[in-house]
């Protein structure tokens, strides 16, 4: 009995705040949908580039928009961490012009993808935390499969209580709801909601990183105009 309440504790105090997390092995899934402005590039990249800097003991990157592409299994190489966005592909964001090829935001398949790679690293590393960080400018689309979206995240919930699971929120196209209900815990601590890409910083998820330097660019924001909701290429 005390074992347990000892136990108890110590998860408590890890899920705290998201801080404490930093500690982890660390998933992170970038929306990658055409909605994101060519300017908005590199802001997302700064925002993933500062998580790297944080202590996260093992990490791999996901990105997503109508296809899911491991960029990156869990690596725990100092070097090879500091290194994954230099090795990003030419295809890895969506643009108009290469639309209807990737535009949609398919959340649903992007946390799956999550959960099988996360549950592997679980098998092998038990007694290490883990941590999966979402970030979107939207929501799922199309919207057919929010419902399996939000199936997936009730599955890692249920199967995986100890997992810490953030999402990340740019803009006013965002369904906050679908955020939520990703996102783990009751209070919203680990929803994080962010008015333009500019205002999107490591620091929101790991308080201890550096404080950073002001983005003083003008607003970026995502782009209204996608055409993402007029999108009539079939889904496989």
């Amino acid at each position: 009995m005390i074992k347990l309440v000892v136990l108890l504790t110590l998860l408590l105090v890890v899920l705290a705040k998201k801080g404490d997390g930093c500690n982890c092995d660390l998933e992170i899934i970038i929306d990658t949908s055409c909605s994101i402005p060519a300017a908005a590039h590199s802001k997302v990249l700064r925002f993933v580039q500062e998580l790297l800097q944080a202590n996260f003991k093992k990490v791999g990157v996901i990105a997503y928009d109508k296809t899911v592409r491991v960029i990156s299994d869990p690596i725990s190489n100092d070097g090879l961490i500091s290194n994954i966005l230099d090795a990003l592909p030419k295809t890895f964001w969506c643009t108009k012009d290469s639309k209807p090829g990737c535009c949609n935001t398919r959340t649903n398949e992007a946390l799956q993808t999550a959960l099988n790679i996360v549950e592997d690293l679980e098998s092998k590393r038990k007694n290490t935390c883990k941590v999966i960080i979402l970030f979107t400018d939207g929501k799922t689309f199309p919207r057919e499969y929010k419902d399996d979206t939000k199936s997936v995240a009730k599955k890692i919930h249920q199967l995986h209580p100890d997992w810490t699971v953030i999402t990340v929120g740019v803009g006013h196209k965002i369904d906050v709801d679908e955020l939520k209900a990703i996102a783990s815990g009751d209070n919203n601590d680990n929803v994080i909601l962010k008015p333009n890409f500019n205002a999107i910083r490591g620091v929101d998820i790991c308080p201890d990183l550096p404080t950073p330097s002001p983005d003083n660019d003008p607003p970026c924001e995502p782009d209204d105009d996608d055409g993402e909701d007029d999108d009539p290429t079939p889904q496989k």
